[in-house]
């Protein structure tokens, strides 16, 4: 009996360590198929209380709100730039129409001039001739009465051929006399051609000198309103930034926090895995070791012999078509954008170039000052040339004295001119370009730029339409 008691003993404290190195080993794997469960914790990032977050929100909702005024405004600061430089390009179209003008008269004036010059001498050469005439006349005594021939004349054929001699001379002094007239009457007529020259040349004079006085009121008023607008827009632009940042801050702590959170609840769940999965296998152990247990019992209660099962252990688991008429066609289209690439990099020069070539441009207050230095072309002077056509300077008459076919954007092809109004009217034209295809244009922009190639859609707000020359 104590041998048997004593086996007995021997056996429980091997069950009970057994039943201990299983419940380890199930706690182990436990843990081992936890990812993550045995790392360290981070630092958790500051919490904020309830209240915290709920202002946080709030401050985050109120700094969008922020943001879309912010936006708004610099939207409609943008807008009015571009009018006022829209209006600027306009006022330079009419300067340089009003410049053309002015110097088609001072032409005038001088054809004039060399005409009332043409005239004067050849009244002077006809007065000429007649006093030599009548000074000849009296020397040979061709103006005498013909009956005192008779009284001194000794010889009748002598006397016949001074009558023939007299009707000679006395054709000749009509002629003169009518020479002497005619040039009187072109001499007048050559002086009130010249004045009435010189007249225009005064009145376009006068339009030159206005139209370039409100080109400089222009231009100077949107310097200043554009720098105002452009300090304006800086001040918005940093409030937005600012804006942006702060709400950028806001959300990036909120997202850094409720990232910490789900990674601590992450790490909860499996470290709760983990001691369930062990609570599990060491459940198992203690009834596997139980199971054994009840089964040497029986054995040894049935005197050690027979051949009974044995009873097995181990964990439980769980279980429009062009017009045909007209001069265009499309070789003389990609001529014309062959000719303007030809100054491609070119400076702007405010009312330069002809359509013979670049010429220099006017000094105007604002971003023009200097460019009566400035040898180059602006925008309709560059269309003149490309085409080679004397038009207006003047983009808004351009639009429809170039041509009369007006293609849409889809139908568009090298050499059509391409127009901006900023009120979608054509007396609003203030800006036009040569296109070159591709959905790209080549343009004369502003003072201070350069002749330049530039998608369509790019060279400014408020596209009118397009027109193809000599159509």
């Amino acid at each position: 009996m104590r041998t048997i008691s004593g086996g007995q003993g021997v056996r429980r404290g091997h069950a009970g360590r057994v039943i201990a190195f299983l419940a380890s080993v199930g706690a182990c794997a436990a843990l081992l198929a936890a990812p993550g469960a045995t790392a360290t914790p981070s630092s958790p990032p500051p919490n904020p209380s309830d209240q915290q977050i709920s202002q946080a929100q709030q401050d985050k909702d109120n700094l969008a709100s922020q943001v879309g005024q912010l936006a708004s405004q610099i939207a409609d600061l943008q807008a009015r730039i571009t009018g006022l430089r829209n209006n600027v390009q306009l006022t330079e179209q009419k300067a340089a129409l009003a410049l053309q003008r002015l110097q088609d008269a001072q032409a005038a004036t001088a054809a004039a001039s060399n005409a009332l010059r043409k005239a004067q001498d050849n009244l002077v050469a006809a007065q000429t001739a007649f006093d030599q005439f009548l000074s000849d006349s009296y020397t040979n005594g061709a103006m005498q009465v013909p009956g005192s021939g008779l009284l001194t004349s000794a010889d009748p054929n002598a006397l016949l051929q001074r009558g023939d001699y007299q009707q000679y001379a006395m054709q000749s002094q009509a002629e003169a006399i009518d020479a002497l007239n005619q040039a009187t009457l072109e001499r007048s007529n050559a002086q009130a051609a010249a004045q009435q020259a010189q007249n225009k040349q005064q009145a376009a004079k006068r339009a030159a000198d206005a139209a370039m006085s409100a080109a400089k009121r222009a231009l100077t008023q949107a310097k200043s309103q554009s720098d105002a607008l452009n300090a304006t827009l800086a001040n918005k632009q940093q409030a937005l930034d600012d804006a942006k940042n702060r709400l950028a801050t806001l959300n990036d702590q909120h997202d850094q926090y409720l990232a910490w959170k789900a990674e601590q609840e992450r790490i909860a769940r499996e470290k709760a895995a983990a001691a369930a999965r062990a609570a599990a296998a060491a459940k198992a152990a203690r009834e596997a070791a139980a199971r054994a247990a009840a089964a040497r019992a029986k054995q040894n209660q049935g005197g050690g012999s027979g051949g009974g099962s044995s009873v097995g252990g181990g964990p439980i688991s769980n279980p429009s078509p062009p017009p045909s008429s007209g001069g265009w066609t499309a070789a003389k289209g990609q001529a014309a954008v062959n000719r303007a690439m030809q100054y491609l990099g070119w400076p702007y020069a405010f009312a330069g170039g002809t359509s013979r070539g670049p010429t220099y441009g006017v000094c105007v207050s604002g971003d023009a000052w200097n460019d009566c230095h400035v040898y180059g072309f602006d925008c309709s002077g560059l269309t003149m040339y490309a085409w080679g056509m004397p038009w207006a300077h003047y983009a808004a008459t351009q639009y429809s004295q170039a041509g009369s076919y007006h293609p849409s954007t889809n139908q568009l092809l090298p050499g059509d001119l391409l127009y901006w109004s900023s009120n979608g009217t054509v007396s609003g034209i203030h800006h036009t370009a040569l296109y070159i295809g591709n959905g790209n244009v080549i343009q004369a922009p502003q003072s201070g730029s350069v002749i330049q190639i530039t998608p369509l859609w790019s060279v400014d707000s408020g596209f009118f339409g397009a027109t193809r020359p000599l159509t």
